[in-house]
């Protein structure tokens, strides 16, 4: 176990009150919102690669390469949606919520956007 960085911290605080409404949590450093909401922990565990269908995925800024963590996401749907990006960071992260204590896996991302300016000529001579 070891701490966040400060913005995988307030991003994941973010996160969980958008995920879980019902369960409020705010950053140590900051004053609640919300009159229920409860402290969020601020270590967890870090991992160098997660293994998902038989694929190894690596967290680059944990073994400081972008080598095989380019990802390539489908979100189905009435339109399927295709998303693209980096994986930054792959942790395990422990919470008490009033109910019970949860273990939740996140993978913080850099996601891609696609170009939609005009075409430079170096592209169009290949």
């Amino acid at each position: 176990m070891k701490p966040m960085s400060s913005e995988t911290y307030w991003l994941l605080a973010r996160a969980i009150c958008l995920r879980f409404p019902n369960s409020p949590v705010h950053c140590r450093h900051e004053n609640p919102v919300v009159p229920n909401s409860i402290p969020l922990a601020y270590n967890a565990m870090f991992f160098k690669y997660v293994i998902l269908n038989g694929k190894r995925y690596y967290a680059s800024r944990t073994v400081g390469s972008r080598r095989s963590s380019l990802v390539h996401i489908v979100i189905p749907g009435v339109t399927v949606t295709h998303a693209f990006g980096e994986v930054l960071e792959i942790f395990q992260f422990s919470q008490h919520f009033r109910e019970t204590d949860s273990v939740l896996w996140f993978a913080r991302m850099r996601w891609l956007k696609p170009w939609n300016g005009d075409d430079e000529e170096v592209w169009t001579e290949l």
